[in-house]
């Protein structure tokens, strides 16, 4: 399926699902996810010696397909997932320079890092039918606590079916682990709120607000990859997470002194796969 194949289903429209909307997850079938990330840093900072400006400018992009297996579903309809990723292409250019990583063209300088992070399963998640992260049973790519704040499939379901104009909300802490912090830990709020139903696809917008950020912006910046904004979909009746339209804009001002700044923008894309 392609990447706004997901709009299909507004065109078209089904019959919505009068049940609260509920994740279902099949012992043994794989859910796959292609995710496109782009995020762009420009920092100006002021030479010591002369306070002339010096601008820099660094772009990543991540595509990737990851895949969550459930490898076991319980009686209240908690899902035992494992997280692969099946391919990636990073692509970074600071100023001239570039750098490209290929999975699927390795040559000899990053063939051993494939083979740890290309295929192998990288986090064992328990997921219940809410989206709620229940459980933590293994992480390969960084602290546990990453997961309760970059949710496996993006939203938490309500208690009760949502009608347009309802909104919920999770709350959460991030915790910042070496090298962004030594386990700073900071409050933060998902709000979800319903937009109109078509065709069964659930549309939510989502915000994220952290409370009490640091008083100085340079604290700021390791914080600003999580406060994104954007919508999510969810396709009620299969019970399938679909998509997310997600992108993130800040600048902070003044964060290593007077007419210092650093801007920060991402856009996060991620659609569901069908098998062929």
């Amino acid at each position: 399926m392609s990447r706004y194949a997901f709009l299909v289903f507004v065109v078209l429209g089904t019959t919505a699902n009068a049940d609260a909307p509920r994740f279902k997850f099949e012992k043994g079938e794989t859910l796959t996810y292609h995710i496109v990330q782009t995020t762009s840093i420009n920092e100006i900072v002021l030479e010591e010696k002369t306070d002339k400006p010096i601008e820099s400018a660094t772009t990543t992009k991540v595509d990737l397909i990851r895949k969550w297996k459930v490898v076991d579903v319980d009686a209240k309809g908690t899902a035992t997932l494992e997280m692969t990723i099946a391919s990636m292409r990073l692509e970074r250019k600071t100023g001239t320079d570039e750098d490209i990583f290929d999975s699927t063209k390795p040559d000899s300088l990053n063939k051993h890092e494939m083979t740890k992070h290309i295929g192998p399963v990288l986090a064992i998640l328990r997921i219940d039918v809410q989206g709620k992260l229940v459980e933590v049973k293994e992480s390969k790519v960084g602290p546990a606590t990453r997961f309760a704040s970059e949710l496996p499939f993006k939203l938490t379901l309500p208690d009760n079916e949502p009608k347009q104009g309802d909104s919920w909300e999770r709350s959460y802490s991030i915790q910042l682990d070496p090298p962004l912090g030594t386990g700073e830990k900071y409050l933060a709020t998902q709000k979800y709120a319903c937009q109109e139903p078509k065709g069964g696809l659930l549309s939510v917008t989502l915000t994220t607000s952290i409370k009490a950020l640091p008083a100085q912006g340079f604290d700021q910046i390791p914080l600003l990859p999580s406060m994104s904004e954007g919508t999510l979909y969810f396709y009620a009746s299969t019970g399938r997470y679909y998509a997310a339209r997600l992108k993130t804009q800040k600048e902070l001002k003044n964060h290593q002194g007077e007419g210092s700044s650093y801007s920060y923008t991402s856009s996060y894309v991620e659609d569901l796969v069908t098998e062929k």
